[in-house]
């Protein structure tokens, strides 16, 4: 099978450790690192950019730690859609199971967001950061 992405997206892949790093901090990498790759995107984000309280709403505040995961009940997603009005999104949501008595339910929260314009442009930012965050 070929391989898809050039040797500068590759370079900008390389794993990547979160923990003990704030929300701000992993997206400073992350721009960092695309910014040096050939796929640099429009921008790239905390999803809660204004530091709503409600994280519920608008997603974790950029000073908060990255979420830990690595669990069937911790665990970050990736995701790619159309934006609102033009170009494309990538959204790492961390989503974790929240037990209620002997019931629970999932819980979703928004940590960042990547702008591209083009959606080709999109999977291989996606494909960079998964491979940075362990998504795979």
């Amino acid at each position: 099978m070929s391989e898809l992405l050039e040797p500068p997206a590759l370079q900008a892949s390389t794993p990547f450790d979160p923990a003990g790093k704030t929300v701000r901090e992993v997206v400073d990498h992350i721009g960092h690192a695309l910014r040096r790759s050939e796929i640099e995107p429009e921008w790239v984000d905390a999803a809660n950019f204004v530091g709503d309280p409600n994280e519920d709403y608008f997603g974790l505040i950029d000073t908060r730690d990255w979420p830990e995961d690595g669990t069937p009940v911790r665990r970050l997603a990736l995701s790619i859609t159309r934006g609102h009005s033009e170009g494309w999104m990538i959204q790492i949501d961390f989503i974790q199971f929240i037990e209620v008595g002997e019931a629970g339910h999932w819980k979703s929260r928004p940590v960042l967001r990547i702008k591209t314009l083009s959606r080709t442009q999109a999977w291989a930012v996606a494909a960079v950061v998964s491979r940075m965050l362990d998504i795979d």
